[in-house]
Parts: structure tokens; sequence; C-alpha cells
């Protein structure tokens, strides 16, 4: 007689949620009404899910809609109405120009405002004589990269996209041409809002960069700078 053991109970496989892991941190910046964006193609390369962090904690899954891998700009799509728009300048930028580079680099070290830095442009040429960049002594750190780089006026001259890492050397940061994002933008059918044509004082680049929105009373402070949160399936 063959002895038979007693049937073990059925075993219940459990699916756990993927965990979404930040691989990689930038920041971007509100085009058009539609919340078209602007960050570097190296902010989301190899990314699966791209998630915009907005005010108070509340984020928003971003939709890659084109990538230039030469010129490092992507173009991102996400489901909201931002409060302002950033211009584009006309013209590029010149020599001894002031600029101001905007974002939010160090994430999760610094705090969770908008940072600014203000330089000048040094050269109209970057590594290489590549002339689709601007070189800028305006600090840019990690994190900074798809931040605007605004003029006097508030119009975004160039995107932050690198800087020169070697012990001696300080003060060489580079930036991608108003020229080249609006090249790549008007490839992808958008169109930009019209550009200041006066000087801001520092306080009006300041509402510029922290639109004050009155509401309920007080005041709260929001950015039309995007930090984005690049996380992984």
């Amino acid at each position: 007689v063959l002895g038979i053991s007693k049937p073990k109970p059925p075993v219940r496989i459990v699916k756990k949620k993927p965990k979404l892991i930040t691989i990689s941190t930038g920041s971007g910046f509100s085009i058009t009404n539609k919340c078209h964006i602007l960050t570097n193609e190296h902010v989301v390369r190899e990314c699966k899910a791209v998630v915009v962090h907005l005010k108070r904690k509340k984020f928003k899954k971003a939709t890659i809609l084109s990538k230039d891998k030469r010129n490092d700009l992507a173009l991102l799509k996400a489901n909201f109405t931002p409060e302002t728009v950033f211009s584009i300048s006309q013209k590029n930028a010149k020599e001894l120009d002031d600029v101001i580079v905007a974002g939010f680099p160090l994430s999760g070290t610094l705090s969770s405002t908008v940072k600014m830095t203000k330089g000048i442009v040094s050269s109209l040429a970057g590594i290489r004589n590549d002339y689709s960049r601007i070189q800028i002594d305006a600090a840019v750190q990690p994190g900074n990269s798809g931040g605007p780089i605004i003029n006097q006026k508030g119009n975004v001259v160039g995107i932050a996209v690198a800087t020169w890492v070697e012990e001696g050397v300080q003060g060489v940061h580079f930036g991608i041409k108003s020229s080249t994002l609006k090249t790549f933008a008007n490839a992808n059918g958008l169109n930009f809002v019209s550009p200041n044509y006066r000087d801001l004082s520092n306080k009006d680049l300041e509402i510029c960069l922290h639109p004050n929105l009155l509401s309920n009373k007080y005041y709260r402070r929001n950015s039309n700078i995007y930090f984005v949160l690049l996380v992984t399936l």
C-alpha cells in the first residue's frame, strides 16, 4: 500500500507594487499654458517614469514628448495648469550680459526652495567651440540641469546643462543657447509667449521666479520652475 501524504494548501502569491526608486534629479520650466516643460535630455535619460514635484508636496506624472540627445534637450507634458510660463529671448545672449541661473541644485541636501546664482556670459561657445552653447560663471550645481538661465529682462537665454569639474578650475559652467531650444520647441509645434522688452529690478526678477499668490488672506509662494523627480518602475 502506497502512503499518500496530506495535500499542502496552495501557496498564495501576493504581488507587491513596484517600488519607485529615485535615480536622478534635475530642474525644468514651463513654456506654455498647457504645461509643456523643457529640461535636459540627460535628466530623463533611461527613465521609465518622470514625476514633476509641485508645491505642497504634490506630484504629477509627466510624459516625455520628445528628446534631442545631440543638443541635450527634452520636452515633457504634465496634466496641470502652470501659474505662469517663461518667455524666451528672441536674441541669443552676448558676452558680459548679466544672467541668473535658477533651479533646484543638490536636492535632498539644501532647502526645497528655488536657488538662484548670478553671473555673466563668459563666452559665446562651449567646449571645443560648440556654438550651440554659452559659457557662464554663474554657479551650476548637480540638480540645476534643465533649469532656466534668464537675463535682466526675465527672458530665458539658455538652459543650464553642464559644469567643468577639475581641481583648480572654478566658474566654468555651460548653458544651451535660446536659439537652439527655440528650434527644438518649434520643431515640436510649440509657440512661446511674447518676451519682455524692459529691464527688471531684482525685486521684479524675484517676482518673476516666485509669483506671490494671495489666497485665504495669507500669502503663499509658488514657483514656475518645476523640480523634476525621476523614478524607475
